[in-house]
């Protein structure tokens, strides 16, 4: 049934009005606006009536409520009182999980639930009951500003990346309220957009052989031993640290020389294989000597972190600023520097999009220095053909 509107005015009148008291004869009216329709799921006819202040009003309501019952089926009609804590309670019922697959494939769920699940806290105690409809584009805006001015655990400035994330994560529930009928229009639409990953801080911090050297001797403490297989994986394979720490012998083929990341453990959930360099393959040939004959058993024997022994050994050797991600960075220019094609660099990092591995790469000082030799050799070389040209 095509929903149906009309208005009409209502004689608003009684005894105890005080027009009625003060001898007047006409009563107040009031103009109202109606739209008839079926719901889609019940089957049965709805009635909605809108109060207005005149009959244009009540006009504009009117066709206000016929395209809204018709875009969302009726849908939107019976969550006007739908708060954001609603939002953030449903979302979190039906798609804050643990990761499902099916092969190699994510079916289902998310890889960083938890983390997802303390954003909603925050959010839920941000946005508090505020209708979900009533929620503006300044609204978010104003989120965005205020979370900039909160400071994090430890007292520092939030990240425009953290920020980022958690206007990502408002923008996506909102998409679900608009796919739901919940909601007209998504207000991230309404504005220029909030969330700019142009803005986040790119790391460039590339580690030399001589820090690297200082790195590694900094394992040689009694409870950090086990960190040097794992700091030369990350910077032999480029390998997340995460995609390291799941690593089970089953994964590793020492005779070939290859390690199989599986969908489970990386980022992405998309499985992709790395070659071992020669160094590499000797520290896991060790590793494999001393560890049980069971092939799930974790290749660095690591349950949790190395948080603790990486800031240890990067401590002693004095490069405090150095993040164990920063490794990561570093295998992809040094991949660059010996002259791998990007695209190929982006597909051993187990990158989806060739811009991701342009944020890993950076130009440091050597690469700087090499390119403007070549300028200069340009250069030469032109003012050489020209000088030819006159003579």
């Amino acid at each position: 049934m095509t929903p149906k509107g009309a208005i009409f005015e209502r004689i608003d009148c009684g005894k105890d009005h005080e027009h009625v008291k003060q001898g007047k004869k006409k009563c107040p009216t009031t103009w109202w606006a109606r739209v008839r329709y079926v719901d889609p799921e019940s089957g049965k006819p709805k009635d909605l009536q809108r109060r207005a202040t005149s009959r244009s009003d009540a006009v504009g309501k009117r066709d206000k409520l016929i395209r809204e019952v018709t875009e969302t089926a009726g849908r939107s009609v019976g969550s006007e009182r739908m708060s954001f804590a609603d939002l953030c309670t449903y979302y979190e019922r039906h798609y804050v999980k643990e990761a499902e697959y099916v092969g190699d494939q994510k079916v289902s769920g998310l890889r960083s639930w938890y983390t997802v699940k303390k954003q909603l806290e925050m959010l839920k105690d941000y946005f508090g009951c505020k209708a979900l409809r009533l929620i503006t584009y300044g609204n978010l805006r104003q989120f965005r500003s205020d979370r900039f001015k909160a400071k994090t655990k430890a007292g520092t400035q939030r990240s425009i990346a953290s920020v980022n994330r958690e206007l990502a994560l408002i923008r996506r529930m909102l998409n679900i309220a608009l796919a739901e009928g919940w909601i007209i229009k998504n207000p991230f639409r309404q504005g220029e957009s909030l969330i700019s990953i142009a803005k986040e801080r790119k790391r460039e911090r590339i580690i030399t052989p001589s820090e690297e050297k200082a790195l590694l001797d900094g394992c040689n403490a009694p409870k950090r031993r086990h960190l040097r297989a794992i700091i030369i994986a990350a910077l032999d394979t480029g390998c997340r640290r995460g995609e390291l720490l799941k690593l089970r012998w089953r994964d590793v083929d020492l005779d070939r020389g290859v390690i199989n990341i599986i969908a489970f453990n990386t980022k992405t959930a998309k499985p992709r294989c790395v070659a071992m360099t020669s160094r590499l393959k000797a520290e896991l040939e060790q590793l494999r000597t001393a560890a049980p004959d069971d092939p799930n058993t974790r290749v660095f024997g690591i349950m949790d972190s190395v948080k603790r022994s990486f800031a240890g050994a990067r401590q002693d050797a004095g490069l405090p600023d150095l993040r164990f991600h920063d490794l990561r960075h570093s295998n992809a220019t040094r991949q660059i520097q010996l002259g791998i094609p990007i695209s190929e660099v982006g597909r051993i990092l187990g990158h989806q999009q060739p811009s991701t591995t342009y944020r890993y790469v950076n130009a440091n000082l050597e690469t700087a220095t090499r390119a403007a030799a070549l300028l200069d050799r340009f250069n030469e070389q032109a003012v050489e053909t020209l000088s030819e040209a006159v003579n």
